[in-house]
């Protein structure tokens, strides 16, 4: 065991002198007790010098004669960290796949056309109410809303039934004094205008020809008034324009509006053939003449107007047109319907055949669609008129998807 140890002692003479040289210049001057403890735990000293010889750095100032030259690394440099983690794929950017348009477009001669919304439609059709139940929800409606009187809470059913009587009675007998009424104002503001006056406004103008159609249901109304009163919310369900306007209930007035809307858009779909071959053939010329129609009672079912009888279809509808270019004048001149309200919007839409708004349109957007109309109007190409070339825009609505 001494002699061993002996050995050892021997070998760190030998070779710990330059390891000791660079621990010293290096700055970690360990002591010769510890040194020779670190070593005394060595099996062999050839392990010991090649443990010291591989953990040495390379410093110029620590090389010498008496150290062996270290082999080269064999240790790859470090490489980058590769992410491993996918990342989201990126799809082909639009530039890319689509070609971009040229930047010097052809202008645009007439006014784009307005992004329609249709109504969505339901997926199941409602269910009809019979004419009875319909008749007692326009009650219902009218007393909630104050235009008939409530009938007594602890009446029975034969005197609430006598109260609804009398109520319609007289609901019917105040809207009969209503139309002698707006006569009363219609001849005014005539004569205001014929004395040289303010010319008359859209609202006077539209109030004048209500009143003129109110007057012509005069009679047929007055006797069925007399005769049997109980017709009436029939006759608002299967003829509603027997009426004067001033003797509907908001309930009836509500679902006239809806059935002429629906009957417009019915006219679109089954038609649209018809409208598209009425383009195609007017296109070059930009309107279509009136004397050339087929069949005039398709384009009746698009603006809203009865096309029975048909000899009368196209007079109707010339007779339409016509009060539509007066105001359509009317309605540029107040700004394209700055003032309208959202149900006078939709009013003015449907009388030019335009019923493809639904209830989520906001005012400006049907506003743009009536601008829409009256910049399109206004174009007119050479031997046409206003109503032919009204006729070639409800063949651009008639035949758009």
């Amino acid at each position: 065991m001494l002699r061993f140890t002996g050995k050892n002692v021997a070998v760190n003479r030998t070779v710990v002198q330059p390891r000791r040289l660079h621990l010293v210049l290096s700055g970690q001057c360990l002591s010769s007790g510890r040194l020779q403890l670190a070593y005394h735990h060595a099996r062999v000293g050839r392990t010991v010098l090649a443990r010291f010889a591989s953990t040495s750095t390379s410093s110029s100032d620590a090389k010498s004669s008496h150290t062996p030259n270290l082999p080269p690394s064999s240790v790859s440099p470090r490489k980058h960290r590769v992410e491993l983690k996918p990342g989201p794929l990126k799809g082909p950017s639009q530039s890319s796949t689509t070609p971009r348009p040229h930047s010097t477009s052809p202008k645009q001669t007439h006014p784009s056309f307005p992004a329609f919304r249709p109504s969505p439609k339901p997926s199941t059709p409602d269910p009809v109410p019979s004419a009875i139940e319909l008749a007692k929800q326009d009650i219902a409606d009218a007393t909630a809303q104050g235009v008939l009187r409530p009938a007594p809470p602890d009446a029975g059913s034969i005197r609430r039934f006598t109260h609804q009587a009398i109520e319609l009675f007289k609901f019917y007998f105040r809207g009969l004094k209503a139309i002698n009424t707006h006569r009363k104002q219609a001849a005014a503001i005539r004569a205001r205008v014929a004395a040289g006056g303010p010319a008359a406004s859209r609202a006077e103008s539209r109030f004048i020809r209500t009143f003129q159609q109110d007057a012509l249901k005069l009679i047929p109304f007055v006797i069925i008034v007399l005769v049997m009163e109980e017709l009436i919310p029939f006759i608002a369900l299967y003829v509603p324009r027997m009426l004067p306007s001033t003797c509907v209930l908001p309930g009836q007035r509500d679902r006239i509006n809806a059935k002429a809307r629906k009957n417009q858009l019915l006219a679109l779909a089954e038609n649209r053939q018809l409208f598209e071959l009425l383009r195609k053939e007017s296109e070059s010329s930009g309107f279509i003449a009136a004397q050339s129609l087929g069949r005039p009672g398709a384009l009746c079912g698009i603006i809203g107007i009865p096309a029975w009888p048909p000899q009368l279809a196209q007079w109707r509808l010339q007779r339409h047109l016509q009060n539509i270019s007066s105001d359509d004048t009317m309605l540029k001149q107040e700004g394209y319907g700055r003032d309208l309200t959202l149900p006078e919007l939709k009013e003015a839409l449907q009388e030019r055949g335009m019923p493809t708004f639904s209830e989520r349109n906001s005012a400006d957007e049907l506003r743009a669609q009536l601008k829409w109309w009256i910049d399109m109007s206004e174009i007119m190409p050479e031997g046409a008129d206003a109503v032919s070339r009204r006729l070639f825009v409800l063949g651009i609505i008639g035949s758009h998807e």
